[in-house]
């Protein structure tokens, strides 16, 4: 089994287990009721939320325009919006949006600007932390809300404390990582070089990669990531940007509620949204799976509503947030990167 079929299976085996977790919960919640509430649902606002939503992919897609920037790669604003539906294209099918997506995403921006693997790693490294920077202040006190306002269980006020947590030490570990990272790109060097050594020994086909050769890519790396980090008005720029993102896809969520008959307030949204984001550290993609059942149980809590018009709002949600944006990543990608066959004469 190569490489690649090894990843397809990985991202397989992730939406099977997607599935699965969704199905529990509308058997749970109840299919018919669920669904019964989504065909109610008012079709002026559904039509809202998908402007909102391009609004929303529209401003992430300028915070992406502003790194292409820092690195100087040249691009025009389609550009953007198509780079950017490759990045969410691979953060929706790899194992964790956190974790997974960034290596696809780098080679697709790579490939299809020419320019060396290191500058697009940089660049989605930089755009997935400026995009999600304002999660975890905004998770954090929403999760304070929960806490002091909502009735949703121990056991459950624990979880979300759990997962907040470790996103919290993740945090902390790159943050402390970057400012040791001269040592541990050589460590990181002298590591990745032994192992393909090794690999070259036993795997057909594998080449060696020096010790040397891996700390200059490396170096090359964090040099555009410090070219970036170093333009403090673009990065407060940007950062607007990704918090007025954070604003729309709650907005979302309020449209969601309200075509299914509920009016909520517009600061419960505000906070279920990023906190329910924090679980798309979970290796299921894009969160599938997992976002769902912690959107339903916050909004059953916080609003008083019924699970399944919970449930319908969030499926709705997501349709706007999560399927439409990756079959738009699924557009792109094949426009970007398919070749076109020639006629032959």
């Amino acid at each position: 089994m190569n490489a690649t079929s090894v990843r397809l299976t990985t991202v397989a085996i992730g939406f099977v287990v997607a599935a699965v977790v969704l199905t529990g919960m509308l058997a749970l919640v109840g299919f018919e009721a669920t669904f019964a509430a989504i065909a109610a649902a008012d079709r002026l606002v559904l039509a809202s939320l998908l402007v909102v939503v391009a609004c929303w992919f529209g401003v992430w897609a300028y915070t992406l325009s502003v790194v292409l920037g820092i690195l100087e790669v040249e691009h025009t604003p389609v550009d953007a919006v198509v780079l950017f539906g490759n990045v969410v294209f691979a953060n929706s099918v790899a194992p964790s949006t956190y974790l997974g997506g960034e290596p696809l995403a780098a080679l697709l921006l790579s490939r299809y600007t020419g320019r060396d693997y290191e500058t697009g790693f940089a660049a989605v490294a930089s755009v997935d932390l400026l995009n999600y920077a304002p999660m975890l202040p905004l998770a954090g006190i929403g999760l304070l809300y929960v806490v002091t306002t909502a009735v949703v269980g121990r056991t459950v006020e624990l979880a979300l404390a759990f997962v907040f947590l470790v996103l919290l030490a993740l945090v902390a570990t790159v943050v402390v990582g970057w400012r040791r990272r001269d040592r541990l790109l050589t460590v990181a060097a002298v590591v990745l070089g032994g192992l393909s050594q090794k690999m070259d020994a036993v795997v057909p086909g594998a080449h060696a990669v020096s010790p040397a050769t891996f700390e200059r890519r490396l170096g090359q790396f964090a040099a555009n990531v410090e070219r970036v980090s170093g333009d403090h008005y673009s990065l407060g720029l940007s950062l607007v940007y990704s918090t007025a993102g954070w604003a729309l896809l709650s907005g979302v969520l309020w449209l969601a509620l309200y075509a299914v008959g509920h009016a909520v307030e517009p600061e419960v949204v505000l906070f279920v949204v990023p906190l329910g984001a924090v679980s798309n550290v979970l290796p299921l993609p894009g969160g599938l799976g997992s976002v769902e059942p912690v959107f339903v149980v916050l909004l059953v809590a916080m609003t008083g509503i019924t699970a399944p018009d919970a449930t319908a709002a969030t499926l709705l949600y997501r349709s706007g947030t999560y399927w439409l944006p990756l079959l738009f990543g699924v557009v792109t990608v094949a426009v970007a990167h398919v070749p076109v066959p020639r006629p032959t004469n």
